[in-house]
């Protein structure tokens, strides 16, 4: 999990930069044992600094082996991998899940700071999501083998940081 730390630092620059002016912000990334590319996570709002109605989250791959640069996520990865199925959205607070993974929902709401952050129970606890890492080994394109995945979240009132592993 050599990949956890790089991937660590790269989130730490991207916390720290908001992409755009139209109130695109990072919420939390994914990275796989494949390479050190990374999937993306942002948050939209609107004009009042509300969840926005439509697309309220989008992603897109950090291609950190050849440009650098943020770019699109192709169709087939987006719509069988990576992307979110909204479960419900009332005001200031949706649940989602993963389209290709149903068996743990995230919720994005405000923190207890008044930002928007994504939660999810980690051991048995509510934690912010932070990263989470697929350990890839082997399989196919349209069905990878990932033998691990690691959920980090922080518990922000107990200032602890806390890491889930399982198999999926």
């Amino acid at each position: 999990m050599n990949g956890i730390r790089n991937g660590l630092g790269i989130l730490g620059f991207l916390m720290l930069t908001q992409v755009s002016a139209q109130e695109s912000l990072i919420l939390f990334t994914i990275e796989r044992s494949l390479n050190e590319d990374q999937i993306v996570y942002f948050l939209h709002l609107d004009e009042n600094g509300l969840l926005r109605k439509e697309n309220p989250i989008s992603l897109k791959w950090l291609d950190n082996e050849k440009t650098g640069q943020l770019v699109p996520v192709n169709w087939i990865k987006k719509n069988f991998g990576y992307d979110v199925e909204i479960l419900s959205h009332e005001g200031d607070r949706l649940t989602f899940k993963f389209v290709s993974y149903d068996k743990k929902i995230f919720t994005l709401k405000k923190d207890h700071f008044g930002n928007y952050s994504v939660f999810a129970k980690i051991n048995e606890r509510v934690m912010k999501i932070r990263h989470i890492y697929l350990e890839i080994d082997g399989g196919s394109f349209w069905k990878p083998n990932i033998t691990e995945v690691a959920v980090m979240g922080f518990h922000e009132l107990a200032n602890t940081r806390i890491k889930e592993t399982f198999n999926p």
